[in-house]
């Protein structure tokens, strides 16, 4: 089943939300290497990858929000209200976190001089011209926007393996096999 229902993810909303998972962990970890590389081809060829893979993130985000907001949500299971309420404001915060990290690292780049280009085959438009004070408040947020959204992504998984493990409920299974 391609859509969500009342109890169960559909399969649009599994894979966004795997491979979402996977592009964000790959880019934090290249992007924690790829700081401490030499300068040179190779680290230029892995910061263009790395800012290709946000840019695809940031529009995988786009479509994830758009059809949340066009499909039934399942009913989250929790056993309380807080349960529930801590649940959603995760979810958002992870929304909220990789739209900041994409676009503070496009800013970044930019404001740094260099454009945005998604494997060649396009550009993401011009937001900022160079300037490189904009250029340092944007690398600021988004190596702090990085270890928050970490922290969210340990929190999110934690909470889905409490749920399966623990708690013994569908939560989990609901994103795995829908």
């Amino acid at each position: 089943m391609l859509k969500n229902t009342a109890d169960s993810y559909g399969l649009v909303a599994r894979i966004l939300h795997w491979l979402m998972a996977l592009l964000i962990i790959a880019l934090i970890i290249v992007g924690l290497i790829m700081t401490d590389l030499p300068k040179g081809d190779l680290k230029s060829q892995i910061y263009a990858t790395h800012k290709a893979i946000g840019a695809i993130v940031l529009i995988l985000l786009i479509i994830r929000l758009l059809w949340r907001i066009t499909n039934p949500q399942p009913e989250i299971i929790a056993n309380n209200p807080l349960q529930k309420r801590m649940a959603r404001l995760v979810h958002w915060a992870l929304y909220g976190l990789i739209a900041l990290q994409a676009l503070s690292g496009v800013i970044m780049s930019q404001a740094h001089g260099y454009g945005v280009s998604v494997f060649g085959w396009f550009n993401l438009p011009t937001l900022v011209s160079k300037n490189e004070e904009l250029a340092e408040i944007a690398e600021e947020v988004h190596e702090l926007g990085w270890i928050v959204l970490a922290i969210l992504i340990l929190l999110h998984a934690g909470a889905a393996l409490k749920h399966h493990f623990i708690d013994k409920d569908r939560t989990l299974i609901r994103m795995l096999k829908g």
